[in-house]
């Protein structure tokens, strides 16, 4: 029983499939490695450092205070309507209203270089 024991718990084989690293080929032909991407979940799950969370809450309390400038300026806007006047003027006859044709602008001639 003492060598069944030895061969499962001291095999040198065993040691070395747990030390190896994790590679896999694709059917496109990528190598994919599981350690490397153990090693990035674990950094990931990993607590942020201070100054990283700082960093991520002044910008967080920057959007926010962007957010709601924007939104007060709005509440403001809406206060306050513009009046827009129209470039259109409106004639009242006998007939009815009449609305007076805009001018559209003139086209400009475009001087093309030609090759010599």
């Amino acid at each position: 029983m003492i060598w069944i024991s030895l061969i499962f718990y001291d095999n040198p084989t065993q040691n070395r499939r747990e030390k190896m690293p994790k590679k896999v080929r694709t059917a496109k032909g990528q190598i994919i490695d599981f350690d490397l991407l153990k090693i990035k979940e674990q950094m990931v799950d990993a607590p942020k450092p201070s100054n990283v969370q700082a960093r991520q809450d002044f910008i967080d309390q920057k959007m926010r205070r962007r957010v709601k400038r924007v939104k007060d300026q709005l509440l403001e806007a809406k206060k306050n309507p513009v009046n827009v006047k129209s470039d259109l003027e409106v004639k009242t006859t006998e007939e009815g209203p009449k609305i007076d044709e805009i001018k559209e602008p003139q086209k400009r001639k475009i001087k093309r270089k030609t090759k010599k």
